[in-house]
């Protein structure tokens, strides 16, 4: 995660700003480009890496504690470990970092889903 995020996020960034110069260029409104290619910023600049840092800090603690290797589990199943104050604030900032990123993606996904339909109504209308 820490190598692919990273790549995923600057090479969305620039598939965004090469559309928009080629929309801004055809005439074309880039507000919804332009949405779409600041909450990708936000999660390349802020989120992704503080996200990953707050995991190898979690990770860290999970192996101090001998944890962490459980499948399906988001907490030990030990309840010491699991109320450990370092593990649960690590793990509340995570989830926090982490829900932000996905609604930055999903706002994302939207306005991409938005820029799509706007290009397919001027096919459309090419068509006929």
């Amino acid at each position: 995660q820490a190598k692919l995020f990273p790549a995923y996020f600057i090479f969305s960034a620039l598939v965004v700003a090469i559309s928009m110069m080629c929309a801004a260029a055809l005439g074309y409104e880039v507000k919804s480009l332009g949405i779409i290619l600041v909450t990708i910023l936000m999660n390349v600049l802020y989120f992704e890496p503080e996200t990953t840092r707050i995991m190898i800090l979690r990770h860290a603690v999970e192996r101090r504690l001998k944890t962490g290797h459980e499948i399906g589990q988001l907490k030990p199943s030990d309840p010491v470990k699991a109320n450990d104050p370092e593990l649960k604030a690590l793990s509340k900032k995570f989830g926090m970092l982490h829900g932000v990123s996905t609604t930055l993606n999903m706002v994302a996904l939207g306005f991409g889903c938005y820029w799509l339909n706007f290009l397919a109504s001027l096919m459309g209308e090419t068509i006929h």
